[in-house]
């Protein structure tokens, strides 16, 4: 039995939103984990795969009851539309720079600012910092609009 496509199809169980915004994390988490349990030998592997697994399954049963039981606009269970919400851990300053940008150098400085957050953001990845990416990933996010804006606002586009 392949353990990578066991997780994956238990994964799929979860709402497309949840999936989206913590997908990828999950399963770099597991494929690490269950790399180190390997080593320790069997036994060690099928006590953690058993639970893993069962574990992501009724994650799944719960995010499905979580999504169908409460209100959308208590729950919070759909992808945040970033351009109206800063998120936590991202400072009012970098939130609002394109307000206090100046015009003249406003696409470069962002082009810059984009590729510093994903350098950051790669980092805290290799490093297993997960939280840190997140928030680096909302910021890369948010830069990213900001220079489409800016290149709107340009007269030639550029």
């Amino acid at each position: 039995m392949n353990m990578k496509r066991v997780w994956e199809f238990l994964l799929g169980l979860y709402p497309t939103d949840y999936r989206t915004r913590f997908g990828a994390e999950l399963s770099q988490a597991f494929e690490n984990a269950a790399g180190e349990r390997r080593l320790r030998g069997r036994p060690a592997f099928v006590r953690f795969a058993l639970c893993e697994l069962s574990g992501l399954a009724i994650g799944a049963g719960a995010e499905w009851f979580a999504k169908l039981t409460t209100d959308r606009s208590v729950r919070g269970r759909v992808l945040p539309d970033l351009r109206m919400m800063r998120p936590p851990g991202v400072s009012g300053e970098l939130w609002f720079a394109d307000a206090r940008l100046n015009p003249g150098n406003d696409v470069n400085e962002a082009q810059e600012r984009v590729t510093h957050l994903v350098g950051r953001m790669v980092s805290a990845l290799a490093n297993r910092d997960f939280e840190q990416a997140r928030t680096r990933s909302f910021e890369e996010r948010r830069e990213r609009e900001n220079l489409r804006r800016f290149r709107e606002r340009r007269p030639n586009g550029n």
